[in-house]
């Protein structure tokens, strides 16, 4: 399997970190509104972290340092 460089991980890292975001305020405006969400509040944190670790801890080619 092909991994990815370290601009790469970074790029998606940013990108999951911003969609975490804007789902985890999701779920606060639902409950703004005195609904109830399906996912509670901080699952999007727990599983986001969980993707993120994997993308950077084995999915990304270590750099060799010299």
């Amino acid at each position: 399997m092909k991994k990815f460089n370290q601009f790469e991980s970074n790029l998606i890292e940013d990108a999951l970190t911003s969609h975490i975001q804007k789902l985890e305020a999701e779920v606060l405006e639902v409950e703004a509104k005195g609904k109830r969400s399906i996912f509670a509040e901080g699952f999007f944190t727990m599983m986001g972290k969980e993707l993120i670790d994997k993308v950077v801890n084995e999915m990304t080619r270590k750099t060799q340092s010299r």
